[in-house]
């Protein structure tokens, strides 16, 4: 998607501000000019394109501006009307002129239906079409009644008419506000943009930042009418989504470097990880090494392990015997005492038919099972190796 090109497109911004016989709109004379700026500074619509007719003198004039836009523009046609509306004896809308009266409304407004004839026939890419006045909802409800033979002659990629209110609602202009509502809504739009769209302001977003609006001011809600994808055809440039970028860059520059300090943390710690699991592999092989050795030739468990084992007590579930386990040990810790290549007082056999009796009640505590049992596994391990060594020098076992 891009912005329209300016060079081939125009605008034409209607407005009625003093009234013969209608109260005054005052706001009307701020809004052409204040709309102009921001279609030439968002839109990039040339000011020379844009053309502004203030309390026109009578239809013909309206009609010669209008023609004018629509034959020069290919691109973009805009066209926007601030001021009253009023609906004839046919319940037909007319944009209200500075002679115009309820009485001779048919004969000196602007007739809707003449207005999207001249929009209908352009040969414009995009046609937009913006009311800013009372019952000006009465223009997408006409519209969508006759979308079958109006609309659907419409052969240009789209044509989109925003409406300030419904058919049968005013539409509002405070005292002392710059701006008719529903503009000054639309000129905030876009001169601060909408964070949460795109990068170019679609009619479908600008449409649902207003509704929002309206809807958060209790003010008469807008109307839209589209053709084709008229949704979503740029008109401007959003000026919150470039405060948003700049914000994510600069979230996006914080963690950039925290990620690159976290990979040098990472990188650091990889090298020293390398180097321990090296250190470990030695280890690791080296005691492979031995106890994978016809007869591992240092001691796997010596006296001084034995006398400084202790095991976990238990009570009231069943256990070893403390005093016979304690006893039993202290004989495996003489035996450990002798030499490893003398004569041996005590056997694996000996280790691996040791009994004990059960304990476990509430007055009497016995030894954890499984952890002397393991514990013994180590011990009948070692005189493994011992009675290995004595195998492998002839001595008497």
């Amino acid at each position: 998607m891009q912005l329209p090109d300016g060079a081939n497109s125009r605008a034409l911004l209607i407005g009625t501000a003093a009234y013969e016989h209608l109260p005054g709109v005052p706001a009307s004379r701020n809004n052409l000019p204040a709309l102009a700026n921001a279609l030439e500074r968002h839109t990039g619509l040339p000011r020379e394109h844009c053309t502004q007719l203030l309390d026109a003198r009578d239809l013909a004039t309206v009609g010669r501006e209008v023609e004018a836009a629509v034959e020069g523009a290919t691109d973009l046609l805009l066209i926007y009307y601030s001021g009253h509306g009023l609906v004839a004896s046919d319940g037909l809308l007319h944009l209200a002129l500075p002679q115009t009266s309820q009485q001779s409304v048919d004969w000196s407004g602007i007739p809707f239906k003449l207005l999207h004839h001249a929009i209908q026939v352009s040969r414009a890419r995009t046609k937009v079409l913006i009311l800013d006045c009372c019952f000006s909802g009465r223009a997408t409800q006409l519209l969508g009644a006759e979308e079958g033979n109006i609309l659907g002659q419409i052969t240009a990629n789209g044509a989109y008419t925003l409406t300030s209110s419904p058919a049968n609602s005013p539409s509002y202009a405070f005292d002392g506000d710059g701006h008719t509502a529903f503009t000054g809504a639309l000129l905030n739009l876009l001169d601060n943009g909408i964070p949460s769209a795109g990068s170019l302001l679609t009619l479908k977003d600008l449409y649902l930042g207003l509704l929002h609006h309206a809807q958060a001011h209790g003010l008469p809600e807008p109307q839209r009418l589209g053709t084709h994808t008229a949704d979503m055809l740029p008109l401007a440039a959003n000026r919150g989504f470039a405060a948003l970028t700049l914000a994510e860059d600069d979230r996006v520059k914080e963690l950039a470097a925290q990620m690159a300090a976290i990979e040098q943390l990472i990188e650091a710690n990889a090298k020293k990880i390398e180097a321990t699991e090296k250190e470990l592999a030695s280890k690791q092989a080296e005691l492979a090494a031995m106890l994978n050795s016809p007869t591992p030739s240092v001691s796997l468990l010596t006296a001084r392990d034995i006398e400084h084992v202790r095991f976990r007590t238990v009570r009231f579930i069943q256990g070893y015997d403390r005093d016979q386990v304690d006893e039993f040990l202290g004989k495996v810790a003489l035996a450990l005492d002798d030499p490893e290549d003398g004569p041996q007082r005590m056997r694996a056999v000996d280790v691996l038919g040791a009994r004990f009796s059960l304990r476990g009640t509430r007055m009497r505590e016995g030894y954890d099972i499984d952890e002397v049992t393991s514990f013994l596994d180590r011990v009948q391990l070692e005189f493994e190796r011992r009675e290995g060594l004595g195998t492998a020098q002839g001595g008497p076992y």
